[in-house]
């Protein structure tokens, strides 16, 4: 697959995706999604609490790629990297479906779905029934439950952080911060491909320099308020850059993906190359490392300190079926992984590399559902695993995956594949490790 591109070799205005040629999987995914909606529908009216962590997993499963997406063109433009142009379009666009995962997130904010979910909720919600002349203030409400409830100390010492007004603010700010980044960045992208004008490149990297914080505080502390909360007296410092490495790792194994995919039906032959695959398997590598590092780190510290408090956490995912996912886990997300991608010719292999990279993603979908799901029994108080649950965790994924999918397609065609006009597109097509 060695090449030298000229721009003589290169469509003017760059490769239009046509819907039509890859019509059979973007009808199956918006059926899928269809069919996923309707039944999750029907489960939020039949069993409201199983539906909410269904939901939940299969919501924050979606945010993770959305996250990816929008770190890597972050990244790529702060760095002033040149190999990635001629993926940075696809990048653009999964990052641009947080205003979609936005809508479907709703669900997340009505109470119904909170109860089951945080606790901490309903104990703010009751306390709040007795705010009256003598307890004037909410705070004061909880510090009086308290007193019967020793738990509730807990609440009172984070109410500046964990109140539900907060809480809800915070998680239209989240989306807005992804929004506004993909949408600025996409913008800039689209701008260059029409005047060709270097100013935007100049412009799009000091825009990732000043907003790559707020996108780091954004999926930090996301993870806190929406998995972390589920048990409002655990805490883990390290959960944010946890969860930020299955998003870096899951997205660019989603990107391979979709590169071959496209290249299969004819696209992108000249910009891409056998090099982007190498880059891109090496970055899969890096991730595979540097979650494990996390992963160990967090267990071990906790385990070290062992706090009550940090240790439920992993003694509920320790117990019962879940032991076997936990193992499973360490087998499955680092070392299987980690021997595969040592290798250069199984990297540069296309075959190879996207038969690794959908193990990936099935063990970034189990690493969500471990680190989502077993906090449903205990919440229920139904035991350990919730019997028949799991139904509701297919539909709610095929909803949200089949929807975002089809919309996430179906959005390749507004523009070109690639930034046709970017003048580091050369620099790209014939990049060299």
């Amino acid at each position: 697959m060695s090449h030298h591109v000229t721009f003589n070799d290169l469509p003017k205005g760059g490769e239009k995706f046509e819907p039509a040629k890859g019509a059979k999987l973007i009808n199956a995914l918006g059926g899928i999604g269809a069919l996923g909606l309707a039944g999750s529908l029907f489960l939020f009216f039949k069993d409201v609490d199983n539906f909410a962590y269904s939901w939940l997993f299969a919501f924050f499963f979606c945010f993770t790629f959305v996250c990816g997406g929008c770190f890597w063109i972050l990244l790529h433009n702060a760095s002033n990297s040149g190999w990635g142009v001629a993926l940075r379009r696809l990048w653009e666009q999964l990052a641009n479906m947080a205003l979609p995962l936005a809508i479907l997130g709703l669900p997340l904010l009505a109470p119904a779905v909170q109860k089951p979910l945080y606790e901490w909720m309903g104990h703010h919600r009751e306390a709040a029934q007795h705010v009256g002349e003598h307890l004037g203030t909410l705070k004061e409400a909880l510090h009086h439950a308290a007193e019967t409830n020793p738990h509730l100390h807990v609440l009172v010492a984070k109410f500046g952080y964990l109140n539900i007004n907060f809480w809800t603010f915070r998680f239209f700010f989240y989306f807005f911060v992804l929004w506004h980044i993909a949408r600025t960045l996409r913008s800039k992208s689209v701008r260059q491909d029409q005047d060709g004008d270097i100013k935007h490149t100049i412009k799009a990297r000091a825009f990732c320099c000043r907003w790559m914080l707020f996108y780091a505080l954004t999926i930090t502390f996301a993870a806190v308020d929406w998995l972390m909360t589920l048990d409002y007296s655990w805490f883990s410092t390290m959960w944010g850059v946890y969860i930020f490495a299955g998003c870096a790792w899951s997205s660019m194994a989603l990107t391979i993906l979709l590169v071959t995919w496209l290249r299969g039906l004819g696209y992108l032959q000249k910009v891409v190359s056998a090099e982007h695959y190498h880059l891109m398997g090496k970055l899969l590598l890096a991730f595979t490392i540097f979650w494990a590092y996390i992963a160990f780190s967090q267990y071990f510290l906790i385990w070290y300190a062992n706090i009550t408090e940090e240790t439920r956490f992993y003694l509920t995912r320790n117990t019962g079926g879940w032991q076997l996912v936990s193992i499973f886990m360490v087998i499955g997300h680092f070392i299987g992984p980690f021997v595969l991608l040592l290798s250069q010719p199984r990297k540069k292999n296309p075959a190879v590399i996207s038969a690794v990279c959908l193990w990936i993603l099935f063990m970034h979908l189990v690493d969500i559902y471990w680190n989502v799901i077993p906090e449903r029994g205990p919440s229920l108080g139904v035991g350990v695993v919730v019997p028949g649950a799991w139904v509701g965790d297919v539909v709610a994924l095929c909803a949200l995956v089949g929807t975002l999918g089809f919309l996430f397609l179906r959005s390749l065609s507004r523009y070109s594949l690639y930034p046709c006009r970017d003048p580091r597109l050369l620099e790209s097509a014939n990049v060299v490790n």
